[in-house]
């Protein structure tokens, strides 16, 4: 595995590039104001992770936090980019600057068939707390609602 990728916070000249990406990745992206207003509120967490031979954005992670909890809203990585941890490392320094401003507790949810995020999530300590029927759309699936505790999952995992 090549090791040219770059994980940073995400900038404002980021954004264009998150939008493009959110259009590609999901059926139903979030728009360039929704992704420019989490991103410019100080408390929430936006990292994207670049290829630096091709300088192309491959992947970013969104969390927004509201005291000592975070909610991971948004986490995706290209097709062409799977399969090099990009995921796994951006959540570990994700949850690095999580713990930093005292978050306790992360939420997400994912669809039921997503078995690779599933299988992620569950590395970090994620369990499953609840199950929204007919949560997703395009295609209609169920969401699997699962919580960890921020300072007993990421440090048993190793890249």
């Amino acid at each position: 595995m090549r090791d040219c990728f770059n994980i940073d916070e995400m900038s404002v000249k980021d954004i264009d590039e998150t939008v493009h990406l959110e259009e590609i990745i999901f059926s139903h992206p979030w728009s360039k104001k929704s992704i420019e207003s989490t991103l410019l509120s100080s408390d929430n967490i936006c990292l994207v992770v670049y290829d630096s031979e091709k300088n192309i954005q491959a992947g970013y992670c969104i969390f927004t936090t509201s005291f000592e909890d975070a909610d991971l809203c948004r986490i995706a990585v290209l097709n062409d980019y799977r399969r090099n941890h990009l995921a796994d490392r951006m959540l570990k320094k994700a949850f690095e600057k999580l713990e930093t401003n005292g978050v306790k507790r992360v939420l997400l949810e994912v669809r039921e068939g997503n078995n690779a995020a599933i299988t992620l999530y569950k590395k970090y300590g994620f369990e499953q707390i609840g199950k929204r029927k007919n949560y997703y759309s395009e295609p209609a699936e169920d969401g699997l609602v699962f919580e960890a505790s921020l300072s007993a999952s990421y440090y048993h995992c190793t890249l």
